[in-house]
């Protein structure tokens, strides 16, 4: 558990020196945060909302987004891989996982943002309350029920049958 939580925490902190890097910032965290705004307004137009899209921004009738940087999935995702890869399984076990939960992550953010635009046109109070604090919770809450659904669905037999020892 120790070896986990030391190398979680180290993890966690590349992880994050390395998305704030200018370079990454500008030529891969922003273009994915106006891909997730984009997908985000594809998805009210296929139910039948009225939306404009530019860049990072989103609106509808009586209200408005922006899609920032901690508002993108991102560090959500840095949090999951640093669990995941940090937990001792198999390498093909740790792909899986990661594509899942990545996967999983982003989807529900992008469920946060739409729900966020159509409860802030309905009530701006309760739009600050629960950005701020119901899909905080519900976020991180996400990660965790993934990661350990991921740790209770784990191969265990193929890693003991082989021999191998946990590979982190």
């Amino acid at each position: 558990m120790k070896r986990f939580i030391t190398t979680f925490v180290i993890l966690l902190l590349a992880l994050y020196i390395v998305v704030y890097l200018p370079p990454v910032r500008e030529h891969l965290i922003g273009p994915f945060t106006v891909g997730i705004t984009t997908v985000s307004g594809w998805i009210i137009q296929l139910f039948g909302g009225e939306i404009w899209v530019r860049g990072n921004m989103l609106s509808i009738p009586g209200f408005a987004v922006q899609v920032l940087d901690m508002c993108n999935g991102v560090e959500a995702t840095i949090i999951f891989w640093a669990a995941i890869i940090a937990f001792p399984s198999p390498v093909l076990y740790k792909i899986k996982g990661l594509i899942i939960g990545t996967l999983t992550v982003h989807a529900l953010n992008i469920v946060r943002i739409i729900s966020l635009l159509y409860l802030g046109a309905y009530n701006r109070e309760w739009f600050h309350w629960v950005h701020w604090y119901v899909w905080d919770a519900l976020i991180m809450l996400d990660i965790l029920i993934v990661f350990l659904a991921w740790i209770r669905l784990m191969p265990m037999e193929e890693q003991q049958a082989s021999g191998a020892p946990a590979v982190v």
